[in-house]
């Protein structure tokens, strides 16, 4: 198989992944409910803005989301999800705010634009590129008519006009749980905790907090808050360290006489490393297709990255394909990865 290929076939199943997530929370398309996850649409975000370049219609569609349905998104948790993320991501989720704040009534994607653009480099019309890409990653044709607050960031893109298709969330599976409880409790690190609880055994309040991608501090006075209602409890484990646990069976039984049409658990995903990982994956992709490089170093960067992604699937519990080991030579490694990539993101 060659580079390019590869490169292909990753992009494909990835952005089919990313379509099915996005209809699964309103945007235009076939909904489907058999992932068993939970959407987390800050993380999911930060990653479709770097994969939503190579296919515009997509970007297009979550842009229309956030402009109906932005008030859920919890715009510290995505502050603090970009601060570990490089200088690249902040750039693609500046210009995207910095449209949303002259489009939506919502102030918060001004403080938003403005954080991402902290520290930024000033760029100049000259120095724009195209916003879109081509699947092999060329640079789409130059336009007439540049939209003028991407170009402004630095981006040439048509005008974005919305079609106004997007339909609101609908909190009515386990994918979306977490819009469920930021209903219930608010936007923010209270909902994030419960969901943290919700699907796991428990968790100490450093151990929540980088899951949830919300601080230390923070997160533990939200638990103390949280344990003060008696239904969030307490316990000593490892070196006297407070874990903080709920009963499953009692939350689950309240939460299913609501909104939520199914009673089975969904499955925690830490989905703000795995997006990391994914991404580190598509920088590979990307390096190797611009490199003419052995059927060996193309595998071993190739393993590195997927590596990443490997580990945090098997903390999930799923049932995925066995990932291949070290023995496995390089043209059949590749072969490996794409089942695993199709089986785990494809469509199904």
């Amino acid at each position: 198989m060659s580079q390019q290929d590869f490169r292909r076939i990753f992009l494909e199943n990835i952005l089919s992944f990313l379509w099915r997530q996005w209809s699964a929370l309103g945007v235009l398309g076939e909904a489907r409910s058999e992932d068993p996850w939970v959407i987390d649409p800050e993380s999911l975000l930060i990653f479709t803005l770097e994969i939503g370049r190579y296919e515009p219609r997509l970007f297009d569609e979550v842009m229309d989301w956030l402009v109906v349905n932005g008030h859920w998104i919890d715009v510290q948790r995505l502050r603090g999800i970009l601060r570990s993320r490089d200088k690249w991501s902040r750039r693609l989720m500046g210009a995207a705010t910095s449209w949303l704040a002259k489009e939506s009534s919502e102030r918060k994607w001004k403080n938003v634009a403005r954080f991402c653009s902290t520290g930024a480099k000033t760029i100049n019309r000259k120095q724009a590129e195209s916003f879109f890409l081509e699947k092999n990653g060329q640079p789409y044709p130059t336009l007439k008519e540049a939209d003028p607050v991407f170009l402004s960031c630095g981006f040439f893109r048509e005008p974005l006009n919305l079609r106004r298709l997007t339909r609101e969330v609908p909190i009515t599976s386990h994918l979306t749980i977490r819009f469920f409880l930021r209903a219930l409790f608010g936007v923010g690190s209270r909902a994030e905790c419960l969901l943290y609880l919700l699907t796991r055994d428990g968790g100490h309040p450093a151990e929540v907090a980088k899951a949830i991608g919300l601080s230390i501090r923070g997160t533990q006075d939200i638990l103390i808050d949280l344990s003060r209602s008696g239904l969030v409890l307490t316990r000593i484990k490892g070196k006297r360290k407070i874990e903080y646990w709920l009963s499953q069976e009692r939350w689950w039984e309240f939460l299913s006489k609501g909104s939520i049409t199914e009673i089975r658990k969904p499955v925690w995903i830490d989905w703000i490393a795995l997006f990391s990982a994914l991404s580190c994956v598509w920088s590979a992709l990307t390096e190797v297709s611009k490199q003419d490089l052995s059927d060996y170093m193309r595998s071993s960067k190739l393993r590195d990255a997927m590596e990443l992604v490997s580990a945090e699937f098997s903390r999930s519990g799923l049932d995925i394909p066995t990932f291949p080991g070290e023995n496995v030579m390089p043209k059949e490694y590749e072969s490996a990865v794409e089942a695993f990539i199709v089986h785990v993101f494809g469509a199904k």
